[in-house]
């Protein structure tokens, strides 16, 4: 379990404080428990060493900015939703607005206070997160082409999330059972903390208001209110079904790489029992809080319109969406359509998902 706010200082090293010790060790053993090939051998050690780079970076950019400490984060809008309800094209999208600041993909791999747009390029994290992703894309190409990461575009808390190695991430890539109960019975408000210091520390030199996303806080809300009590939520809404059945579909393509005699059919009971926990938390928050913190926005709705379901978004919670960025905003979509890389087809009973029983663990939606 990780340590407390109010223990006492842990020694620390180039990745700070050794809570990631625990964490780490049993991600490894539960790693080595699979039967894996040397090719899901290989993209874990990637997968891993992918992880320790960014927790270094940050760790050196807390150390040399301790004013990041005193940057308040106030009333970020942050999109979340079951796995592909539509938070990443509607993420996507209202990140074109300048009036937010965002967590870019790079910026997640080598966090650093943000520098101007126009000197990205030579920043050495830069660089490096460009190659790792090239280097992802290269590994799992089926993942990449239903879910786009760009460089300089924004990208999912959990990439920072993940830094703990307390994240749904890795047992999502591969059936890790060990594991997978141990991060379940853990709460994540340890690693929102952190999560939140990410974000100081990038937004060091920004005021703008943040926009979030991660799907993962529908699961964890009650700790990303812990943390930033006053988040502006946009829950995102499909019918669970076809939301999970397409998840299931994509996390194939890692799972059958990282573990190839894998039965497929175990995926969906798993995705089912992990995503549908979070209707009962949402449930809870939004009963106790004020209806105006949260917003819902339908899949079918925002395909249909997207500009007008944008709109709707600014409306509710008090921001301008001016005619210039929601022309660009057409533009992006008229460049990014729905099937990009080519249609996604596939089957929730391949993955051992039942109507029925989705149906009836999403109840309370």
């Amino acid at each position: 379990m990780a340590a407390r706010r109010s223990d006492p200082p842990q020694r620390s090293n180039r990745f700070g404080p050794d809570d990631y010790h625990a964490p780490l060790r049993m991600l490894v053993e539960a790693m080595n428990a699979v039967a894996m090939d040397e090719t899901g051998r290989q993209f874990w050690r990637e997968e891993l060493v992918g992880t320790l780079i960014p927790r270094a970076a940050r760790w050196l950019g807390w150390k040399q900015h301790p004013e990041y400490r005193q940057v308040k984060i106030a009333k970020p809008l942050v999109i979340c939703g079951v796995p592909r309800t539509g938070t990443t094209a509607l993420h996507k999208v209202m990140s074109i607005d300048p009036q937010f600041q965002g967590l870019e993909n790079w910026l997640s791999i080598w966090p650093m206070p943000r520098p101007p747009r126009e000197q990205w390029a030579d920043q050495p994290g830069y660089t490096i997160a460009a190659k790792m992703l090239a280097d992802r894309g290269a590994s799992i190409p089926g993942l990449t082409s239903q879910h786009e990461v760009v460089v300089d575009e924004v990208d999912e808390c959990m990439e920072v999330l993940k830094l703990g190695f307390v994240n749904n991430r890795y047992p999502s890539l591969s059936l890790l059972d060990e594991y997978d109960s141990w991060f379940q019975s853990l709460s994540e408000l340890p690693w929102y903390r952190e999560m939140a210091d990410t974000f100081r520390l990038i937004g060091l030199n920004d005021e703008r208001p943040w926009l979030l996303k991660n799907p993962g806080h529908f699961v964890s809300i009650e700790a990303l209110l812990e943390v930033i009590p006053d988040a502006q939520v946009i829950v995102t809404y499909r019918d669970p079904y076809k939301a999970l059945g397409s998840l299931c579909s994509i996390l194939s393509h890692p799972r059958q790489l990282t573990t190839p005699d894998i039965d497929l059919r175990q995926t969906g009971p798993r995705e089912l029992g992990y995503w549908s926990q979070g209707v009962a938390p949402m449930a809870k928050v939004r009963a106790e809080r004020p209806t105006e913190q949260f917003y819902d926005v339908d899949h079918a709705n925002f395909h249909a319109d997207p500009i007008a379901t944008i709109s709707g978004i600014y409306s509710h919670f008090g921001y301008t969406l001016s005619d210039e960025v929601a022309e660009r905003m057409r533009k992006w979509l008229a460049a990014n359509p729905a099937g990009k890389h080519g249609d996604h087809v596939y089957d929730p009973r391949d993955y051992g998902l039942d109507a029925a029983e989705v149906k009836a663990a999403f109840a309370g939606e």
